[in-house]
C-alpha cells in the first residue's frame, strides 16, 4: 500500500511539472515564457506611444488589440499621434514555436493633449547652466498689452508664457514669436528670468498647451534662449490649476 501511495504522489508531481512547463494554453506547449508588457505613457498626443514586450523571443507571433480599434502583429508596435484619452488599454496574445499561447496587457494609459515635458517633473523649469527651478505657484492673468500670461514663480527665478487675446489659451501647439510687436494668434512668447542674470527669451520653437478640464499644462522642450549674458537651452513643464 505504501508503494502505491508513493507511485501516485510521484505521478501527481510529474503531471504538475508538465502542466506548468508551458505556462500557456495549447496542446504540445513546451516553452516557458514570462512576458512583461510596458509603455512610455503618459504622453502627449503629439508624441508616439510605444508598446514593448520583454522576456520573449522575436520568433514568436504577436497579435495586439486595444483602445480606439488598435491592432498590430508587431512585437513592439508604436502608435504615432495617439488619440487623447484616459484609461486606455492594450492586450497582446503571444504564440510561441513550442505551441504555447500567452496573453498579457497594459492598462490605465493616459494620452493628454499636446505635451513636451522634456523629462521634467511637474511644475519645474530649467535653463541649462543658469537655473533649475521648482515653481511654487502658477498663475494666469491678463496683461496690460491685452495678452494672457501664465506665470510660474520660484524663489529666485520665474517663467512667463504669453498668448494672444485675453482668454486662457486653447489646446494646441503655438509657435514662438521672436519679435516684440503685437502677439499674433497661434503664437506665444516665453521669458525665463532670474534675479542674477535678468531675462532670457527664445527666438524660435514651439510651445505645447494641453487642457484637461479646468487645468492648462504649458510645456516646451530644448528651446534656444539668449540674453545679455549669452545663450542657453531651456525647458518647462507647468500646469495652471
Amino acid at each position: 500500500m505504501q508503494h502505491k501511495f508513493t507511485l501516485l504522489a510521484f505521478l501527481t508531481l510529474i503531471t504538475g511539472l508538465l502542466a506548468g512547463c508551458g505556462g500557456g494554453k495549447g496542446s504540445g506547449c513546451t516553452d516557458i515564457v514570462n512576458p512583461t508588457v510596458s509603455s512610455n505613457a503618459p504622453i502627449g498626443q503629439n508624441d508616439t506611444l510605444r508598446l514593448s514586450i520583454f522576456g520573449v523571443e522575436p520568433s514568436n507571433t504577436y497579435r495586439w488589440t486595444g483602445s480606439d480599434g488598435f491592432t498590430s502583429t508587431q512585437q513592439n508596435p508604436t502608435i504615432i499621434h495617439p488619440t487623447k484619452g484616459k484609461n486606455k488599454y492594450y492586450v497582446v496574445e503571444i504564440k510561441t514555436a513550442g505551441g504555447c499561447t500567452y496573453t498579457d496587457s497594459v492598462t490605465g494609459i493616459t494620452v493628454v493633449g499636446p505635451w513636451a515635458p522634456c523629462g521634467l517633473d511637474s511644475n519645474t523649469a530649467q535653463l541649462d547652466g543658469v537655473t533649475y527651478m521648482s515653481l511654487r505657484s502658477i498663475n494666469g492673468s491678463v496683461t496690460s498689452s491685452n495678452t494672457y500670461k501664465i506665470e510660474g514663480i520660484s524663489t529666485n527665478a520665474g517663467v512667463v508664457v504669453e498668448f494672444a487675446g485675453t482668454q486662457p489659451p486653447s489646446e494646441g501647439v503655438y509657435t514662438i514669436q521672436p519679435s516684440s510687436g503685437t502677439l499674433a494668434t497661434g503664437y506665444a512668447k516665453a521669458t525665463i528670468t532670474t534675479t542674477t542674470t535678468g531675462a532670457w527669451t527664445p527666438n524660435s520653437g514651439s510651445v505645447y498647451v494641453s487642457v484637461d478640464g479646468g487645468s492648462i499644462t504649458v510645456s516646451f522642450c530644448n528651446l534656444a534662449f539668449t540674453s545679455s549674458n549669452g545663450s542657453s537651452v531651456g525647458r518647462i513643464n507647468m500646469t495652471l490649476p
